[in-house]
């Protein structure tokens, strides 16, 4: 594969299971340069497959900490699987870091589901290690099962040592009647809403504030497929 203007090699340290049921892995890389991005953002990762490049970006559950990347990823695709796969000491190319879903000065509501908690991860290990606060910010996580509610514990630290930090886990049929609460606590300003997962779960959520009055400079959306 060709070599590419800001590329860097990322070394598999360290890997484990957070779900069976989902296939869905945490993998600690080592890469060849300390790293500089906004909790929220994601990786570009690059290999070449039949002769032509693949590339798929995956977000950092992680705060900044050196040459440490974090990712949270399940065996949703070829290059998932490729990662995941990837032995202890197995190395892969990326570049970044990329991406608009990070916090904003204000109170925000964040609406993320399954695996698309991973951004949302890496914001709250920021808030904890005392990288910024923009609260009040309150976290509503979907899952199909309580295994499925990544970083739980994470979550709930932040929400016990960060002022205005909530969390709240709760089934997907649930979500629009607790936003609804959570609005009319909020009033004016309206927050900002922050939402991510597969397409078929945030698009529809995206409409649900726009219908609401929500600008759409006032939604941070972002999709994994």
């Amino acid at each position: 594969m060709p070599e590419q203007a800001g590329m860097m090699t990322a070394t598999l340290a360290e890997k484990r299971l957070l779900s069976e049921a989902s296939q869905t892995w945490e993998l600690v890389f080592t890469c060849e340069a300390p790293l500089s991005y906004q909790p929220g953002q994601f990786y570009s990762f690059v290999t070449e497959r039949e002769g032509k490049q693949e590339v798929r970006a995956y977000s950092l559950t992680a705060a900044p900490a050196g040459e440490r990347m974090v990712l949270c990823l399940n065996r949703a695709g070829w290059f998932s699987n490729l990662l995941c796969d990837l032995p202890i000491g197995g190395t892969a190319q990326m570049h970044g870091p990329y991406g608009a879903f990070v916090l904003r000065d204000g109170p925000g509501i964040v609406v993320a589901d399954g695996v698309g908690i991973a951004p949302v991860a890496s914001m709250a290990d920021a808030l904890l290690r005392g990288q910024g606060y923009v609260g009040p910010l309150t976290l509503l996580h979907t899952a199909t099962a309580d295994g499925e509610l990544f970083y739980r514990e994470r979550f709930e630290q932040a929400e016990r040592a960060v002022e205005g930090f909530r969390y709240l886990p709760l089934a997907a049929s649930a979500v629009e009647a607790e936003l609804e609460r959570l609005i009319a606590e909020a009033g004016e300003p309206k927050p900002t809403a922050y939402i991510v997962g597969l397409n078929a779960f945030a698009a529809p959520l995206r409409q649900w504030f726009k219908d609401r009055g929500w600008d759409r400079k006032q939604i941070v959306f972002e999709r994994y497929d």
